[in-house]
């Protein structure tokens, strides 16, 4: 007998959704399980929705509309099932298709008159393929135009008409001969086409924009664009592979005009739900020998789905097309009840458009919608909000809703055409409570789901409006800088938003986590957090932008480095594309990237703040010992980190004055002093020669070793034993963790602590009140100024780093910068120079770490 319990061997088959975890779109995947959208559905009927755990969910998103009666309608599957029972054969190419022929009998019936030819295909994004064969077959010109925003398919003709270059990035599209103007303005059409006559075959162009967000052009535009075309003899083409049989109200979109294309392309409908089909519809005189006889398809127009479109079709048609009436006047009823919304919520629903059961609900994507610095607010921002709602209605309410594709702040209502009024006022119900939440910024309300916390009621008020909205708009004539930052732990974390307060550390963790998940090429991780203004007394003001990441230290340190670079590289870029000419390296954002090298050449200047970090701290250390009555010339001072670039320079900059220096820093081989640490050693032995205190004295006399040997430089790679005998201690290292404990300082022990997340406890004052321990590089920001983000420090402070990118901003001095290890010391004493003239100053930082 084999013994199980040891190497078990696993013999569950891979299940379906490792299959395309795996292997069909592990991106995707990963998008979706990042905010609860990776659902699997196991059955459905009509607008109803099953998943594998039991739930029903209404399905207002409606596979883009390819479900005009919701799923499994029985009229289609009568259809297929007569196909069944008769053996009529499905594919029998070449030959005379005569169930196509049928359906095709049935479109020129119901399309706009003078539509005599069918082309049939398989996706809508074929039918735009073939459009464009048909117009430049016929016209022999191989210009096409489109519209900007628009969607027309992913092949690669299609893509090229697509007016969204995010989506053609790295396809090679567009190819030539395609171009693009303005949807809903005639007048651009009419320009482009009188500035390149006899060049464009044809104009592309939905009657509403779908994937651009359900963008209704203006009264009478495509009338217009019918004259305009005519005139210049350009054909003119409408996608209605979205808009088409019944989805707005009519049979097609164009109908609500009268307007008569030369080609109409049709898709998503026509296969009932349940079948992939299409077909181009054009004049008759348009398809010639040309193109005929060079355009076939194995699998268009089969008898499989010529049967579906025409159960598609009669059903469409019945009762004089009852259900395309019904259609009109169910979507605007819906249409009112979520413009009523739009009132009630007027901070969070910025429009409410569309047509029919084709309708867009447009969300903010202001900043400042909450009323106060808010997650939420930074996701608007990023027009993700959207999403967030999407997740919210599926986990809590059961109901499936999604944005569009290229309009991220659009949520898609496309229901079947068959759902009924009381699902309808189901989903405006819904979408009530979700916007209540987001309206109030409660960040556990609409996606506490995310993290396994329990529904929540709806708000009825919102307590939290009124404080310090997180964007200030710049002023003309303002310098503008950004700065990148990230939560340096979860208790920080807490400080971004408020309402994170209810989340538990491992809650909070989560949620991170599923932010940088849910990152993508097209979607970067970084977010705007907010922004404000620094103004001078005498010398300027400036703008920034603080750029967040979904990132602790301890989380930053542990991605992949090209992940890593690759993150902060988006954060400085969203801050060069909002205008920066310096953007500063925050918290572990300079460690990652190696003091910005790893980072390249950018749009604009790059600084990790490190000298002037170093200057602040050297200003807060003669200062706290000048208050103390300290004689620095016999002090011994120790340097945790004394081979980073912070450390050393304040360990040069402190050598002329103090007694003895003690470098901390990690172990060398085989017993030896490690490189760098030996090398910071040697400049702070030349720093010091010609100064003031016993290290200078000894320097003066002797070499490097003499110093080791008298005891004036020591070297530990134990910070315990390093400060064991310090009066200074300065902690300077990129540890994400406190490195020593309270009882390791010798008494009456004076501590600068530079390092963020700090590497001195806090609970020092508690246990050790002789000690006293202060943030070395924190300031104050000049009179006036308004910059007022919450990121962990106390009102009208900010770090060091920050504040030498405002500095470099305000001066445009970008030669002084900090990149790299090594800082020069006189560009540190020229940012103090610069500090002092433009009103920063040291912060009472004794007393903000007591508070704390």
């Amino acid at each position: 007998m084999t013994d199980l319990s040891i190497g078990r061997i696993s013999t569950e088959l891979p299940t379906g959704r490792d299959g395309y975890a795996t292997s069909v779109n592990p991106e995707l995947f990963r998008l979706l399980k990042a905010v609860d959208l990776d659902i699997e559905y196991v059955s459905g009927q009509g607008t109803a929705l099953h998943d594998a755990s039991g739930r029903v969910h209404l399905d207002f998103a409606g596979a883009y509309g390819a479900l005009p009666f919701g799923h499994n309608p029985d009229c289609v599957w009568r259809a297929m099932d007569t196909v069944r029972a008769t053996g009529e054969a499905i594919f029998v190419q070449p030959s005379v298709l005569h169930p196509a022929g049928e359906l095709a009998n049935k479109l020129v019936e119901v399309a706009p008159p003078g539509l005599g030819r069918v082309t049939f295909v398989n996706s809508g994004a074929e039918a735009m393929e073939i459009a464009i064969k048909i117009a430049r077959s016929a016209t022999g010109r191989m210009g096409v135009l489109s519209t900007h925003n628009s969607f027309h398919g992913k092949t690669l003709g299609a893509l090229s008409a697509t007016g969204n270059s995010k989506y053609q990035l790295g396809f090679g599209a567009p190819v030539s001969g395609f171009e693009a103007i303005a949807f809903g303005d005639s007048d651009a059409l009419e320009q482009t086409l009188k500035d390149s006559p006899d060049h464009f075959a044809v104009f592309v162009v939905e009657p509403i924009q779908g994937e651009g967000g359900v963008v209704v052009p203006p009264a009478g535009y495509l009338s217009r664009v019918r004259e305009i075309c005519t005139a210049h003899g350009v054909l003119m083409a409408l996608d209605e592979v979205q808009t088409g049989l019944g989805r707005t109200g009519t049979m097609f979109a164009c109908d609500y005009e009268g307007v008569v294309p030369d080609i109409l392309a049709l898709a998503k409908a026509l296969g009932g739900g349940v079948l992939p089909s299409g077909a181009v519809l054009c004049r008759t005189e348009l398809v010639g020998e040309s193109f005929a006889l060079r355009h076939t398809s194995t699998f268009a127009g089969n008898a499989l789905t010529a049967r579906v479109g025409i159960a598609v079709l009669d059903e469409l048609t019945a009762d004089d097309s009852a259900l395309v009436t019904r259609v009109e006047e169910l979507g605007d009823t819906v249409k009112s009840e979520l413009r009523k919304l739009a009132l009630k919520y007027p901070t969070v629903v910025t429009d409410v458009r569309g047509r029919g059961l084709l309708l867009g609900v447009e969300l903010t994507e202001d900043i400042n919608f909450v009323g106060r610095q808010a997650i939420l607010g930074s996701i608007a921002d990023q027009q993700n909000l959207a999403v967030m709602v999407s997740s919210y209605l599926s986990q809590v309410e059961g109901i499936r809703l999604a944005p569009t594709l290229f309009g991220a702040r659009v949520l898609r209502v496309e229901p079947p055409l068959t759902v009924t009024d009381s699902e309808c006022r189901r989903m405006v119900a819904a979408l009530d409570r979700a916007f209540a939440f987001a309206a109030a910024g409660d960040l556990g309300g609409l996606i506490g789901h995310l993290v396994g916390r329990s529904p929540k009621p709806a708000p009825t008020t919102n307590s939290l409006i009124g404080a310090r909205l997180p964007h200030r708009p710049e002023v003309e004539g303002d310098t503008r800088f950004g700065f990148i930052a990230h939560p340096l732990d979860l208790d920080v974390f807490e400080s971004f938003d408020a309402s994170l307060v209810e989340f538990s550390h491992a809650e909070r963790e989560d949620l991170l986590n599923r932010f940088a998940s849910a990152t993508s090429e097209l979607n970067p991780s970084p977010f705007v957090v907010g922004s404000g203004r620094i103004v001078t007394e005498h010398d300027g003001s400036a703008h920034g932008n603080l750029i967040g990441l979904p990132f602790t230290s301890r989380a930053l340190l542990k991605l992949p480095s090209g992940a890593a670079v690759a993150a902060i590289a988006a954060a400085a870029n969203l801050a060069f594309e909002r205008g920066a000419t310096v953007v500063g390296l925050g918290g572990y954002s300079s460690v990652v990237t190696a003091n910005g090298l790893a980072l390249g050449t950018m749009a604009g200047v790059l600084t990790t703040g490190n000298s002037f970090t170093a200057a602040a701290s050297i200003r807060a250390v003669h200062r706290v010992c000048a208050e103390r009555h300290i004689d620095l010339g016999t002090t011994r001072v120790t340097i945790l980190g004394a081979a980073g670039a912070i450390g050393r320079t304040i360990a040069r900059a402190l050598a002329p004055d103090v007694g003895t220096i003690t470098l901390v820093g990690r172990p060398g081989e085989h017993g030896q002093v490690a490189p760098k640490l030996w090398a910071a050693a040697g400049e702070i032995a030349d720093a010091a020669r010609g100064g003031s205190g016993a290290l200078a004295a000894a320097a003066s006399r002797g070499s490097l070793d003499d110093l080791v040997a008298s005891g004036h430089l020591e070297f530990f790679d134990d910070p315990a034993a390093g400060v064991a005998r310090a009066h200074i201690v300065i902690a300077a290292t990129s540890a994400p963790h406190s490195l020593i404990d309270a009882t390791d300082l010798a008494p009456d022990a004076i501590v600068c602590d530079v390092a963020q997340p700090p590497n001195i406890p806090h609970d020092v004052g508690r246990i050790r009140p002789d000690v006293t321990v202060f943030d070395g590089g924190i300031v104050r920001l000049p009179a006036g100024s308004d910059f007022g983000l919450n990121y962990g420090l106390a009102p009208g402070l900010t770090y060091a780093c920050m504040a030498e990118t405002m500095l470099l901003s305000l001066s445009g001095e970008f030669e002084l910068r900090s990149i790299g290890t090594a800082l020069d010391s006189a560009n540190v004493h020229r940012l103090g120079v610069l500090a002092d003239r433009y009103g920063f100053e040291l912060a009472e930082a004794t007393r903000w770490r007591e508070s704390r």
